[in-house]
Order: structure tokens, then sequence, then C-alpha cells
């Protein structure tokens, strides 16, 4: 930017020069009093006369000048400090762009690691509740006011509540994760993970619950 203002500023320079020489070699000489008179005979200077001429500056020769330029009209300097001028606001408008992109990242982060630390309150509320119905049901079983069909539904309900509270637990951690990198660089993206919920609970009546699978059951009063 500087360098392209500073190109379309007037621009004076001086100059000066200064040279030494020296003759040498043959040299005719010609009638005294004529210019193109007859060669009345020859001269030789050698090489070393030359030397001394040189450095005894016997012939000098000096210049001193100075040149001064200014652009006229719309020139080439200044359409390179126009672009210049529009590169530098071009790269201040992404550095801006870039800056509301990192806050909004982080933000949405903060925002999804909050609402993933809530899902685990809520699943575990869930969890209880199930544990508390299947406690009640079984019991409701033993003194023959229940079915085992209940009492099988109860359980298939905290396996599921028992998957979810765990994939609340994982959803979190991921959150945490992402959180923290997008404080680090500015931006991240994570693959999606998808973890299956797997897992088996067997009663004291000897039903088995798979939430991957068909629930068999068996015992006293099965249906």
């Amino acid at each position: 930017m500087t360098r392209a203002k500073s190109s379309v500023l007037p621009d004076l320079r001086l100059e000066a020069t200064y040279l030494t020489s020296g003759l040498g070699g043959t040299q005719l000489v010609r009638e005294p009093g004529t210019f193109f008179g007859p060669i009345i005979g020859q001269s030789q200077t050698p090489f070393g006369d030359v030397l001394r001429q040189v450095f005894a500056a016997n012939y000098p020769a000096w210049t001193v000048g100075f040149t001064l330029s200014y652009p006229l009209g719309a020139s080439a300097e200044q359409a390179a400090l126009a672009r210049s001028e529009l590169q530098q606001q071009e790269d201040a408008t992404r550095l801006r762009s870039s800056e509301i992109k990192a806050v909004r990242d982080v933000r949405q982060a903060a925002m999804n690691l909050e609402q993933n630390r809530q899902r685990i309150e809520t699943t575990r509320l869930a969890r209880e509740f199930s544990e508390q119905r299947l406690d009640a049901e079984q019991k409701r079983f033993d003194v023959g006011m229940s079915t085992n069909f209940n009492v099988i539904q109860a359980q298939r309900d905290l396996a599921v509540a028992r998957n979810n509270e765990l994939q609340a637990q994982l959803d979190y951690q991921l959150a945490l994760i992402n959180f923290q990198t997008v404080q680090k660089i500015g931006t991240a993206t994570l693959p999606s993970v998808s973890i299956p919920a797997t897992s088996s609970t067997t009663s004291p009546t000897g039903a088995s619950i798979s939430t991957g699978g068909a629930a068999a059951a068996g015992g006293p009063g099965g249906v």
C-alpha cells in the first residue's frame, strides 16, 4: 500500500557523473597549421602512459543533471493504488467475517454443550422413574396384581431409559470436545457419531429384554 501511494507522487532525481580517460596508441602527425594536411610522421603512446593519464585525470569529463517526472491523468500507478486499497478493504472484510464466524461457532458449541448437559439430567430422571415403575410392577406381580407382560414392558422401558442416559452422556462428551476445539482454532467440524444402544436386562421372573432384538418371556404367569 505504501509503495503504491509513493508511485503516484512526483519523482525528482539528481544525476552526476565524473570520468577520466587517457589517449594512447598510434597518433598521426600532420603538417603544423593544417587540419587535413599531409602526414609527416607518427607518434606512439605506450599503455603505461595511458594509465598515468587516467590516474592523473589529464582528460576529465563530468556531467550534472536532474529529471522530474509527474504522472498526468489516470496512470497505471493510480490504478495500482486503487487495486491496493480495494484489496486492503477486502482483506479487512474477510478478517471481520472470520471473527464473526468464530464467535458464532463458539456460541453454538456452548449452546450444544448446555443442551446436552440438560439432557443428561432429563434422561437420569427418566431412568430413575423407570426403575421405580419396574420395582412397583415386580411387587404387584409377586402378589398376583400384575401380569408378566406388564413386567416385561417395564423392563423394556428401563432398558431404553438407560440407553438414552448413556447416549446423552456420550453426546455431552462430544459436545465438550467440540466446544474446546472451537475455542482453540475458531471453528471445527466434527463427524456425527451414532452409537447404537444395546443392553439386556433379566427380571426375577426370568424375562430377558434386549433393545436390539425380540423379547422372550418365561416363568409363572407367562402370556
